[in-house]
């Protein structure tokens, strides 16, 4: 079923999510956080998202669709927004007005609300690792959602 999904929305417009998406959830030594994130972002040149690597499957998947249809919605702070649209640029080539920041994990249902109005008919789609965000997205209708295992091989 993954393979028939991906294919799918390939059609579309999709909208990824950054931590756990885009970027591997390694923040800290050995572990998946970094005790004060904050203060790991005091340098531009030497912060969490310099010390992150893409994900190949997700390079390719972006590669092949069409950079107009390709969105990151990231719930970010202030401090961490510059740093995250650096990680993505970089290493994924998506277009810095693709690139969007809620506060919140419950404002990603206006920015996908936001491009559908802006886009029209197209089909759209994110892609995220948390489940409770993608069930509210699913109740509000009319997305397709997406988490990130559906690009796991299995």
């Amino acid at each position: 079923m993954s393979k028939q999904l991906i294919d799918k929305i390939k059609k579309g417009i999709v909208v990824f999510d950054i931590d756990g998406v885009l970027a591997a959830y390694e923040f800290g030594e050995d572990c998946h956080y970094a005790t004060v994130w904050e203060e790991a972002f005091k340098s531009e040149t030497d912060n969490p998202y310099c010390q992150i690597h893409p994900l190949p499957k997700l390079q390719q998947f972006i590669q092949e669709m069409n950079p107009e249809n390709v969105y990151v919605c990231s719930v970010a702070s202030p401090f961490e927004m510059d740093a995250k649209r650096e990680f993505v640029t970089r290493n994924y080539a998506i277009r810095k007005e693709n690139i969007l920041f809620v506060e919140e994990k419950s404002k990603k249902i206006d920015i996908l609300k936001r491009i559908k109005e802006e886009r029209g008919e197209k089909q759209i789609a994110i892609v995220d690792d948390t489940v409770k965000t993608l069930d509210q997205i699913f109740n509000q209708g009319g997305f397709l959602t997406i988490h990130i295992s559906s690009f796991f091989d299995f």
